[in-house]
């Protein structure tokens, strides 16, 4: 009986062994040969790993390689939820919670999926990362991320930029020069256990990370620095709505400093207000008033219209030019001579010159100073400013454009027209970015100065210093005044415009001044814009004592030695087309070099 229960069974075993014996070959022949490629394909997804890994962004620095921007290592924090028990999330929640001062709802929906990896909270502090070390949780995990970090915070922070949590530029400087700046990922190339976990020890390739360039800017960063401070205290003492100041070579067209007020630290970005972050000097336009006037006289002078012992005759500060329109001064003048005009600052005098130059001439010049364009400076966002041509003009408008009314201009567009009389009337193009170069310190690409052929006549451009030296001395710029410089400037106080085209205000003004230094051989050129300050608003009183401390302290930084009393001419300087011109210093300072210095 056994004996043949036994036999059925064999037979039956072996009948189940040859019916299963096909269905084993053709799944062994199956993955072998059919789906060969798909399973290899399906494994290496599963077992090869591929890390990324970010290169350095490259630093910016001032023409000192003295940094503005640089990077850190920060922590970042990750979890492994595939690994995290169930019956351990809800503790492992309410004590993240605490730790990374994160929502608990925001965590359970991270820690609920079948990820091998994922963030909790990235560029977290080091204090945060410590504590999560403490908890030992083989689930959770530091990682260390590049951090774009500022070290002088907002310092030149309108123009710098700021890059977002990816360490990609957003505003500014981070922004134009994203692709230069942001380099190019290594990878490595190893492989991980069933759980996702990276196997070290079997890394099989790396290509390695290309680090960004570094960007050497234009900027000096002490007079950079001298410039935030200078404008900070007048922003505040003054209570102005905004303010400005931009240095430049005038030769050359290198920006040394440029500052806004209010301002931002780019290291704080969610403490700041979007609108402190744009670049004024280059997006906020206003009418630049009677540093205007430089314009309209330096064009009379070149076409002949004028002369210099010319008497104007100024009404004594009201003239009813037209039936509807009354042209004030500040103060009452009577016969002025034409650098009186400009020196005096007087509304009447500069309309009349205005008038014998007639509205196409005028227009003209207004272009040739580079009115109505943008400068080209290398930077996002530049306006072209308001400049209406000829036959758009209202009958009133020749009456008001000489002294810097019915136009409206960026600061930068004023620093470059000053700077055309500054350098022997030859205009140049700002610009900020000095150089690029490898992380390697290999430079790729180097900016040379652009220096237009002169648009005025050089000895006019001279003139013009000479009347611009009195307008400190003796006019309303004396509190620009450097001992033992001669300093060529000029003020502007601009009424604003009411609201609603209210017409121009009587309560809010904007005050200026702009000028270069020395003036016989300048290095320097400044111009400070305060918006609307309280309760003194001429732009001799706010904005001219910021340009003498900046120029004041940067001459002497850049090796500039003022000249003593017992050195100076005392005689008066005499207005005329005689006049000699100063000899200059043997040699610019190293990193004022650009363009050659002037001869003569």
């Amino acid at each position: 009986m056994f004996s043949n229960v036994s036999k059925t069974r064999f037979l039956l075993v072996d009948l189940v062994i040859v019916a299963i014996f096909p269905l084993l070959v053709y799944q062994i022949v199956r993955l072998t040969i059919q789906n060969h490629d798909f399973l290899v394909e399906f494994a290496n997804r599963q077992h090869n790993l591929v890390i990324e890994v970010e290169p350095d962004r490259g630093a910016i620095l001032d023409r000192n390689f003295k940094e503005f921007a640089t990077n850190l290592k920060i922590p970042s924090i990750y979890a492994i939820p595939r690994l995290i028990p169930a019956k351990e999330k809800p503790e492992l929640i309410e004590t993240l919670s605490k730790i990374l001062r994160l929502d608990r709802a925001f965590l359970s929906d991270r820690l609920d999926r079948d990820k091998a990896f994922i963030w909790l909270k990235r560029r977290t502090s080091f204090r945060e990362a410590e504590a999560i070390h403490k908890l030992k949780n083989p689930n959770l995990g530091i990682t260390y991320e590049p951090k774009r970090f500022y070290p002088h915070g907002a310092m030149l922070s309108n123009v710098v930029g700021f890059c977002n949590i990816d360490n990609v530029g957003v505003e500014g400087l981070e922004l134009l020069y994203n692709q230069k700046l942001i380099g190019r990922k290594g990878f490595r190339y190893t492989k991980r256990d069933a759980l996702g976990r990276e196997m070290v020890a079997l890394e099989e390739k790396v290509i390695p990370t290309v680090n960004g360039a570094r960007l050497i800017l234009t900027i000096d960063q002490y007079i950079q620095y001298v410039t935030e401070q200078a404008l900070e205290e007048a922003f505040r003492k003054h209570k102005a709505e905004s303010a400005i100041a931009v240095v430049m070579n005038p030769r050359t067209g290198e920006i040394l400093a440029m500052a806004s007020r209010p301002t931002f630290d780019s290291n704080q970005l969610g403490a700041s207000d979007v609108a402190h972050r744009r670049n004024r000097p280059i997006t906020d336009i206003f009418e630049p008033g009677s540093v205007f006037k430089i314009v309209t006289a330096t064009a009379a002078l070149n076409e002949g219209k004028v002369s210099l012992s010319e008497i104007f005759n100024c009404e004594h500060g009201q003239w009813r030019v037209r039936p509807k329109r009354i042209i004030h001064d500040v103060h009452p003048y009577g016969n002025l001579t034409f650098p009186q005009v400009l020196i005096k600052s007087s509304n009447i005098g500069t309309v009349k010159i205005g008038m014998r130059l007639g509205e196409k001439t005028l227009y003209d010049y207004i272009r040739k100073f580079g009115f109505g364009e943008r400068t080209g400076i290398d930077f996002p966002g530049e306006v072209v400013g308001i400049l209406r041509p000829p036959e758009k003009w209202s009958k009133f408008s020749i009456t008001s454009i000489p002294f810097g009314q019915e136009v409206a201009a960026t600061a930068l567009q004023m620093l470059r027209a000053i700077s055309v009389i500054g350098n022997e009337g030859r205009m140049v193009r700002p610009y900020l970015l000095k150089e690029i170069q490898d992380a390697e310190g290999t430079t790729l690409f180097k900016r040379e100065p652009e220096v237009s052929e002169p648009v005025i006549q050089p000895k006019i451009a001279e003139i013009m210093t000479q009347i611009l030296e009195r307008a400190v001395t003796e006019g309303t710029g004396n509190r620009a005044k450097i001992e033992g410089v001669r300093v060529a400037g000029k003020t502007g106080t601009s009424q604003k415009l009411e609201p609603g085209g209210g017409g121009y205000s009587h309560k809010h003004f904007v005050g200026s001044f702009i000028g270069y230094a020395p003036a016989e051989n300048p290095m320097l050129a400044m111009i400070v814009s305060i918006n609307d300050p309280h309760p003194y608003y001429y732009g001799g009183t706010v904005a001219a004592p910021v340009f003498k401390e900046v120029v004041e302290k940067s001459l002497l930084h850049l090796g500039y030695a003022p000249k003593k009393k017992k050195e100076e001419n005392t005689k008066k300087i005499e207005v005329g087309l005689s006049a000699s011109k100063p000899s200059l210093p043997k040699s610019s300072p190293p990193e004022l070099q650009g363009v050659s210095p002037r001869v003569g």
